[in-house]
């Protein structure tokens, strides 16, 4: 995510600058037809671009608003892990009736545990090594039991409600706090549905289609309605308002995507290790990593 309160010029036009130099390159090509060669007949309405524009803009504002919902619940989803991982090992510590020893190593385990689904549902959902960071936090039997699993954020969150039923059949825990707990596991499984949900469900292909087509259409007529009014002055002012219309289109696509690993993502591995060591320090683990710092005004 970024996190610079500044934006470089450099950032601003990376992956639309080609777009933005061909229609200015265009505009000048339509100048030069009008003023050398005498084609008055590029001459367009200024009233029919003006309706283009006008509808181009309410496209792209729907089109931004519908993106930034997508990212916007992504981040309420991963604010709700982080609240539902703290809940689920201060539950643990405080629901768990055992002598000290049994009750430190149960409680260690569902840490390591949660710690491990938080990395392995990062990286599934960034299409990376699932277990990278995750693999440090579970057993060998653990690890052997998840990795058969094609949905291995699954296959851990099973794994603790296994841990947890099993200290309520031994009487460690009574019903209704069990209860407690298991509604807190449901809550990170809804989480991680949504994540998969907004994930796997891409945006409408035939309305990014359309608002591209309307853009070509708008920048294909804008210098020809400016050309006979304001001169060669119609170049500079066709690069100005093709690039409003590139960037605030290529700020949707980037933000419809937010666990793609852009520099707009949801910050996903800093939020992981922020609950590694929120959870470490409640188990009083004795090695606490340290927090991921923005690396270039971004953090991942």
């Amino acid at each position: 995510m970024y996190v610079k309160e500044v934006f470089s010029i450099w950032r601003l036009l990376k992956g639309i600058w080609v777009g933005v130099l061909a229609v200015t390159s265009y505009a000048a090509f339509v100048f030069y037809l009008y003023q050398y060669e005498n084609w008055h007949f590029l001459v367009f309405p200024i009233s029919i671009i003006s309706i283009v524009g006008t509808a181009l803009s309410l496209l792209l504002g729907f089109r931004t608003n519908s993106a930034y919902d997508r990212w916007w619940e992504a981040r309420r989803l991963w604010g709700a892990i982080v609240n539902d991982s703290r809940s689920l090992v201060r539950q643990s510590i405080a629901f768990i009736k055992t002598d000290p020893l049994e009750k430190k190593e149960i409680i260690d385990n569902i840490a390591h545990l949660q710690i491990a689904w938080c990395y392995a549902l990062c990286n599934s959902l960034r299409q990376e090594t699932v277990l990278v960071d995750a693999n440090l936090h579970l057993e060998p039997e653990e690890l052997d039991f998840v990795s058969k699993h094609q949905n291995i954020p699954n296959a851990i969150i099973l794994l603790l409600e296994k841990r947890i039923t099993s200290a309520y059949d031994k009487g460690y825990i009574t019903p209704i706090l069990f209860q407690s707990l298991d509604n807190t596991l449901a809550r990170l499984t809804d989480s991680m549905g949504g994540c998969e949900r907004i994930k796997n469900t891409i945006f409408p292909t035939q309305y990014s289609f359309y608002v591209h087509l309307t853009i070509f259409i708008f920048t294909l007529i804008l210098p020809m309605g400016l050309i006979d009014s304001i001169g060669r002055i119609a170049i500079p002012i066709t690069f100005v308002i093709s690039f409003l219309f590139f960037y605030v289109e290529g700020i949707s696509y980037v933000m419809q995507s937010p666990f793609e690993g852009n520099h707009n993502d949801i910050p996903m591995r800093s939020l992981s290790r922020t609950i590694e060591i929120n959870l470490l320090q409640t188990i009083e683990a004795d090695l606490i990593p340290d927090k991921i710092l923005p690396k270039d005004g971004y953090v991942m």
